[in-house]
């Protein structure tokens, strides 16, 4: 079961199926904090929220995976990010893992026991005091940082 089961994550991927199927994945091992978007464009509205784990579908219409990583990466560097694709294509994964995506997974191999030992992982990399501090506004970021 969850160790955190209120980690914000965000799943992104222009399959429905797949975003029910990885949502169903997510709330079977405890997971209740899920949002989960058509496309990159939605996702990145929304990533002032501040998610812990986005999976993300490398093949969408838009922008693809890696394009929607930079920019989630831009915005906040810890938020941890899976890339999921349909192919094997070894170019992507070097890319995704270049870019700052924790991992690339296939989506044929993408089971309740491969989330599971992906989840672990998150949760070994997951700092909570850090999402109290994503709490705080621009305007306090920008303040604690000056030291006032």
């Amino acid at each position: 079961m969850a160790m955190y089961p209120d980690l914000k994550i965000f799943i992104v991927d222009d399959d429905i199926f797949c975003l029910s199927l990885y949502e169903q994945f997510l709330r079977n091992l405890g997971y209740t904090n899920i949002t989960s978007f058509t496309a990159g464009d939605d996702c990145l509205l929304q990533i002032k929220e501040q998610p812990a784990l986005v999976f993300m579908d490398y093949n969408m219409e838009g922008m693809n995976g890696i394009e929607v990583l930079k920019k989630i990466k831009a915005f906040d560097s810890h938020i941890m990010v899976y890339i999921i694709s349909g192919q094997e294509i070894s170019l992507v994964a070097k890319e995704a893992l270049q870019y700052g995506a924790l991992d690339y997974v296939i989506k044929s191999s993408l089971s309740p026991e491969k989330m599971t030992t992906i989840m672990k992982r998150v949760e070994e990399y997951y700092d909570p005091r850090r999402s109290k501090e994503g709490k705080k506004s621009f305007f306090d970021k920008v303040r604690s940082g000056l030291g006032i």
